[in-house]
């Protein structure tokens, strides 16, 4: 069995009226769309960049296996993900990805296009002292979890996109006598708001982050 991180990509493939729904008053569907899509390519190529491990994109419906394979090629491993709420399917593509190979798993999601390859890397040195890694979305969830091998108790009985996700999976951590490490907060992109914050960051920002995104952005009236 290979020996290095996997890190996955959880994603779910970009439909035309599906998704971002909260950003229909700034956005049309086509615009929607096309931001999904900015974000996606954005995740995978910052994960791909970070040099860390095999990246996995794990993607829904499992129909858009095909699609994701043809997009994204060779240096990504697709997986579909499966049924079950949003920690069985973690879980699950975690598990896959530890079965190909011996290491850590970091898993990360699509929405948050400011994450960088140094919240990786300090996600995987994080690993050396501590048994699992969040990191802390302002949305009281997390955008990242890593841990050196799957961990079933911090995925079980969580209410998914409430404002609980991140203190229940510290407290099942705690309660399974698991050492846990946080990085720094970031921000998932759900909202207006979220969007006008993106936009006044980008505009500080270095040209190629979340180059993808930029482009879509500065063709929209939200620029």
């Amino acid at each position: 069995m290979p020996s290095g991180p996997a890190l996955i990509v959880m994603a779910r493939a970009p439909r035309l009226g599906v998704g971002k729904s909260r950003l229909r008053e700034v956005l049309s569907d086509n615009e929607r769309l096309r931001l999904q899509e900015a974000f996606l390519r954005d995740t995978v190529d910052m994960a791909s960049n970070a040099n860390i491990g095999r990246v996995y994109l794990a993607v829904t419906p499992p129909g858009a296996t095909a699609w994701a394979q043809s997009e994204f090629g060779a240096g990504v491993t697709t997986l579909a993900q499966p049924g079950g709420d949003l920690g069985q399917r973690m879980l699950n593509a975690m598990r896959e990805a530890a079965s190909e190979r011996h290491g850590p798993v970091l898993v990360i999601g699509t929405d948050t296009p400011l994450l960088a390859t140094a919240h990786l890397h300090a996600a995987l040195q994080s690993l050396d002292s501590a048994d699992v890694c969040f990191g802390p979305s302002d949305d009281a969830g997390y955008y990242l979890v890593a841990s050196n091998e799957p961990q079933p108790s911090i995925f079980q009985d969580v209410a998914w996109g409430t404002d609980q996700v991140l203190k229940t999976s510290l407290a099942l951590a705690r309660d399974a006598g698991l050492k846990c490490a946080l990085l720094d907060e970031l921000y998932d992109v759900d909202t207006p708001d979220d969007l006008a914050r993106l936009v006044a960051d980008l505009r500080s920002a270095g040209e190629e982050t979340a180059r993808h995104t930029r482009q879509v952005l500065l063709q929209t009236a939200v620029s």
